[in-house]
């Protein structure tokens, strides 16, 4: 494999060391650190491109397997010391990613999204392009959960997650109501995600109940898996959500996104086509001072300012239907 850093960091049964030149035929898979689903989605197409050109299927030992069901090329396995362990001592050697190259606030994201295969494996334009590897079944789910709903419908994930990660329920209601009262179906996605590592970093995440009784308002949370989720996207006409993991999932349809932003810049985490961000999605953040600046709001992500600047930089539900409103007005006639 050509790196266009002279570092890829493996993992055998004694260390975490560079990648020799003469142990590329030893490699049997990846270590891939981290439970964020987001995170690991981002990975795909570092990890499917290395098997493809190593030749060989490859293990991939991660906190979130299901991310990488369904790809021939590829093992996926639940990252577990007690089953990796035994694996590395008969002689599995595992590539080690993300690896932390500087100290900054933004090391993963920016690592996995801006030079998601450093020292791995060079990406084309066109390797960058996300997919989840979704199946029949998965449509045929997605069309059954659906059917309730006919004419234009927006999924939203109105999701919980640390202070300045989380748009209040309020706002994701008082959005759902906007769009009801313009005839317009209203999906709510998502699911409560466990702590796995049980790190401070990766806070229990979940979604609001937003009390709303509706014809035209469908709750799905806590009721599709990561690939039927990705095609309950695909068949709606925009989606709507936070910097998360459902971002990610709908960065891999072709549905229009309205991605909602505090700390982290947009350009990190968009929609990649052409090799270029932000394709079919519109980024909506409010003014702030420290925009996209993860030190300020501190290392976990906490707000520091005060008074009536605290959560500033959160978007107002005006500028999101907004911005919905205009993905519908361009969707075609049926």
């Amino acid at each position: 494999m050509e790196t266009p850093q002279p570092i890829c960091m493996v993992r055998n049964s004694k260390e975490v060391r560079p990648l020799r030149s003469e142990e590329q035929d030893r490699v049997t898979g990846f270590l891939l650190c981290g439970e964020g689903y987001g995170d690991m989605i981002c990975m795909i197409p570092t990890v499917e491109k290395t098997a493809r050109q190593l030749g060989r299927t490859l293990d991939v030992w991660t906190k979130r397997p299901e991310v990488f069901a369904n790809i021939p090329s590829l093992h996926p396995k639940m990252s577990d010391d007690s089953a990796l362990n035994p694996y590395l001592a008969k002689g599995g050697l595992l590539i080690v990613c993300p690896v932390r190259f500087d100290k900054t606030a933004k090391w993963n994201q920016a690592h996995l999204a801006v030079r998601p295969a450093g020292g791995i494996i060079q990406l084309d334009d066109a390797d960058k392009e996300v997919r989840l590897y979704t199946t029949a079944e998965d449509r045929e789910k997605a069309v059954e959960l659906l059917r309730p709903l006919a004419g234009a419908k927006v999924v939203i994930h109105p999701n919980r997650n640390r202070p300045v990660r989380t748009w209040p329920g309020a706002r994701w209601r008082q959005l759902a109501l906007g769009l009801l009262e313009r005839g317009v179906g209203v999906i709510a996605v998502g699911r409560d995600v466990p702590n796995i590592a049980g790190t401070e970093e990766n806070v229990p995440k979940g979604v609001f109940d937003l009390g709303i009784a509706h014809d035209r308002f469908l709750n799905l949370t806590g009721r599709t898996s990561l690939h039927e989720l990705c095609e309950v996207i695909a068949a709606s006409d925009v989606a709507v959500t936070f910097d998360s993991g459902v971002l990610h999932v709908a960065n891999c349809t072709e549905t229009p996104v309205v991605a909602l932003f505090s700390d982290n810049d947009p350009d990190f985490f968009t929609r990649i086509r052409a090799g270029k961000p932000g394709a079919g999605t519109v980024a909506v953040h409010r003014p702030c001072p420290t925009q996209f600046c993860q030190t300020w709001h501190g290392a976990w992500s906490e707000c520091l300012q005060e008074g009536d600047r605290r959560m500033c930089c959160l978007p107002g539900v005006e500028q999101v239907l907004e911005a919905v409103t205009g993905f519908l007005r361009d969707q075609p006639s049926p």
